[in-house]
């Protein structure tokens, strides 16, 4: 792309991170705009499921994940009063080529962060603009943004931008004005982190209850040197269960105790939720939303990736993950068209569109977690025997295996992508990217 504007990634998260440093490998510049005036590293747990983890791999960062992140060995599903109802191995203990990983956001972001300063310069990312308006010239894309550490405004002209800001995404209103905000499921979700004693073996997540109230308990560190390992915590709770359908703005603090009252029931012998919400250091709750999947995220020159293009329903540990593979797609379309970035942008949504739709219908019908109505309905209409199996194994799997189908992360499709080279560092002296714009 020489002599081309370098494209213009706004959102400086996850999505965005990654696209950028996958247009840097395959020799594409770019810029990340980021609104936040400082980069620091926020937020609470996330999982990563083997093809995320695989494009991270890619990127060269596996290594650096390894050292802040816990392999998952299992998801086990529980019922409201802890029964096991299925452990379903996950990653490598799936025998998958990858593994499946619980990290502190903040981690993650601080290995992409860091990995795009380390290999492209300071320069690469340019914090504190807040997008205010894009507008399309013929061949350019004229972005306008607010200045937040300096004052005033600054304009970037590019030939291609990609909106990466998340669900709440400016590019995205740009694009489609009038939208309506995102679509509510009545469900507010308390999430929290706290350092406690291991859960079970320390590598396995837990969802224990039902979709309306239901406790999602994991591990995002190693174990420290006091034993204690920090747990990332996710407390639902639905309007069936006499939750606020209008509670919940993102990141809004909320009183621990009221909400330890909320879910005095999850008290199992693997784990006391409500002590971990009462010595969790913040307790912030967050809306359940998610938006009725389009039929283009792209329009010319510009394009949404991730929760700016398909915000879904965290069920599934799916929304980062399929960010990841935007990430991926996105960068790989556009080196393979540097020239006609519309064309790159169109053949992304191609390859993307129907699969990540799709997700998100998914996760609106709950996913693998309909193992959880399934099994409560079950019980409901009278315990099973002795030894007897809450749900049959034929249940089980065909709920489970259709979601990974759904997803992209069934093994087969796992095993075609493991021999995929490492785009980071590179082994051509043509593939070695050029300084940052």
């Amino acid at each position: 792309m020489s002599g081309l504007a370098p494209i213009v990634v706004v959102g400086g998260g996850i999505a965005g991170l990654a696209t950028a440093l996958g247009l840097w490998a395959r020799g594409v510049p770019c810029v990340v705009a980021e609104s936040a005036r400082e980069i620091v590293p926020l937020g609470v747990g996330i999982n990563l499921l083997p093809h995320g983890v695989r494009v991270l791999t890619e990127l060269g960062l596996a290594e650096a994940l390894a050292e802040v992140s816990v392999e998952t060995r299992a998801i086990e599903y529980r019922s409201r009063d802890g029964r096991l109802i299925h452990s379903d191995p996950r990653g490598r203990h799936a025998g998958m080529a990858f593994p499946q990983l619980s990290v502190h956001r903040g981690n993650l972001h601080t290995v992409l962060y860091g990995a795009l300063l380390d290999r492209h310069g300071d320069d690469a990312i340019r914090p504190g603009l807040r997008l205010r308006s894009v507008e399309r010239r013929g061949g350019f894309v004229h972005a306008c943004f607010e200045d937040r550490r300096h004052g005033g405004e600054v304009r970037l002209d590019t030939e291609g931008l990609i909106g990466a800001d998340g669900v709440m995404s400016s590019v995205r209103a740009a694009m489609r004005p009038g939208e309506p905000p995102p679509r509510g499921s009545g469900i507010v979700m308390y999430r929290g982190l706290t350092w406690a004693r291991p859960m079970l073996d320390g590598r396995t997540m837990v969802i224990a209850g039902v979709h309306e109230h239901k406790a999602v308990l994991y591990p995002v560190r190693p174990p420290r040197r006091d034993g204690l390992q920090l747990i990332n915590w996710v407390a639902e709770h639905g309007e069936r269960f006499g939750g606020d359908t209008t509670a919940g703005d993102w990141n809004r603090p909320v009183d621990r105790a009221e909400v330890a009252a909320l879910f005095a029931d999850c008290r199992f012998d693997f784990a006391d939720v409500p002590a971990l919400v009462r010595a969790a250091e913040v307790c912030l709750s967050y809306p359940m939303v998610d938006r009725d999947p389009v039929d283009s995220w792209v329009d010319g020159r510009v394009a949404l990736i991730g929760d700016a293009a398909h915000p879904m329903y965290p069920i599934g540990a799916n929304g980062s993950s399929q960010a990841l593979l935007d990430a991926e797609a996105i960068a790989e379309c556009v080196a393979a068209s540097p020239r006609d970035l519309p064309a790159g942008f169109a053949a992304f949504q191609a390859r993307r569109l129907e699969t990540v739709n799709a997700v998100v219908l998914a996760n609106r019908a709950r996913g693998p977690e309909k193992l959880l109505q399934l099994a409560d309905e079950r019980l409901a209409a009278g315990a099973p025997a002795d030894g007897e199996p809450i749900l049959s194994g034929e249940t089980i799997d065909t709920v489970t295996s259709a979601y990974r189908r759904t997803a992209g992360f069934e093994r087969e499709s796992l095993a075609s992508m493991s021999a995929r080279p490492r785009l980071w560092p590179p082994t051509r002296s043509d593939a070695t990217p050029r300084p940052g714009p």
